[in-house]
């Protein structure tokens, strides 16, 4: 099966990527250039989405959009957040097929024609994959392989070291854009949408400039959002757990009772306030991943736009 390609987007969210962006530009044009003297597809789309940069990034894409017709820039009010940012993109994109790929060239755009190939051979989906996390910093490695393996015990489906390199077709961008939940986490969304994918490997590359936006606060965020969105699992281990936790809870009174009737002896303070801490603690932990829950409905049931937008430039339909 082989199907024509008339227009590709390319959905690159930004946020205070002003170093990065003319080299991302370039690169990009290079390849999607080739890619229509070929034939492999008709023309091409550059979707660039400013996520509330406080740094001159606004203004390089500007410049960008006014020196190259195939620049499009999706201005957002403020910073939505990195997922909303892509859905920005997403929503804004106008192509047969959509990649969405990091502004910062650590995921190489190279990879672009082998996922066009798998589209013409009829995946609607495919996925870029990290062969491995070598450029990583230790914790970030260490993390990331927990959180994989985490939210395969949660029943979360995802595949392993793919972030966010894909490439979606037009019907998939469309059910993808029916799906209103606030607190997002694409990677999964997608594939609760289509199972049936071709995946690209690919070697992640050192960042050219800038910094990495990920810190160990994005990180958690992400983390979080992910097992908590889409997995009730949790829940219901801290429901096992209570349920273990009442039992022995139980055979202690019973022991404490036999304890007394037979020996008359009085326990001490650390028998006491220790039990009263520890279980303390898990009260605190329960509560606050209770809370978890609580938060992200609270966020649903307000139903606030995903994200605002300040103005788009675009020169036209192509």
């Amino acid at each position: 099966m082989s199907r024509k390609l008339a227009l590709l987007s390319i959905v690159i969210p930004c946020h205070n990527e002003e170093e990065i962006l003319d080299p991302t530009h370039t690169r990009l044009t290079e390849i999607l250039k080739k890619l229509v003297k070929a034939g492999r597809c008709g023309n091409y789309e550059i979707v660039l989405v400013n996520n509330g940069s406080t740094d001159g990034t606004s203004g390089v894409m500007l410049r960008l959009h006014k020196m190259d017709r195939h620049v499009v820039v999706v201005d957002l009010r403020r910073n939505f957040g990195y997922q909303a940012s892509i859905t920005a993109g997403l929503d804004h994109a106008r192509g047969d097929a959509v990649v969405s790929i990091d502004a910062d060239l650590q995921d190489p755009p190279e990879k672009i024609p082998e996922m066009i190939e798998l589209y013409q051979q009829g995946y609607d989906l495919v996925l870029g994959v990290r062969q491995n996390r070598a450029t990583d910093s230790f914790f970030k490695r260490v993390f990331a392989q927990s959180f994989y393996r985490f939210s395969r015990w949660m029943d979360i489906d995802m595949v392993y070291n793919h972030g966010d390199f894909r490439l979606m077709e037009r019907s998939l961008v469309d059910q993808f854009k029916q799906m209103p939940e606030r607190n997002r986490f694409i990677r999964a969304m997608i594939l609760y949408l289509d199972n049936h994918y071709g995946i690209v490997q690919y070697g992640r590359q050192e960042r050219q400039a800038g910094r990495t936006k990920f810190n160990v606060r994005a990180l958690y965020s992400l983390a979080m959002d992910g097992i908590i969105s889409y997995s009730y699992k949790p829940l219901r281990v801290l429901s096992v757990f209570g349920l273990l936790v009442s039992l022995i809870s139980l055979g202690m009174a019973v022991w404490v009772i036999y304890i007394k009737i037979k020996t008359d002896v009085i326990p001490g303070w650390a028998s006491t306030l220790l039990p009263i801490i520890f279980f303390g603690g898990i009260q605190s932990l329960f509560l606050g991943l209770i809370g978890e829950y609580i938060g992200r409905l609270y966020t649903e049931i307000k139903a606030r736009p995903l994200y605002a937008v300040r103005h788009v430039y675009q020169h036209g339909d192509f």
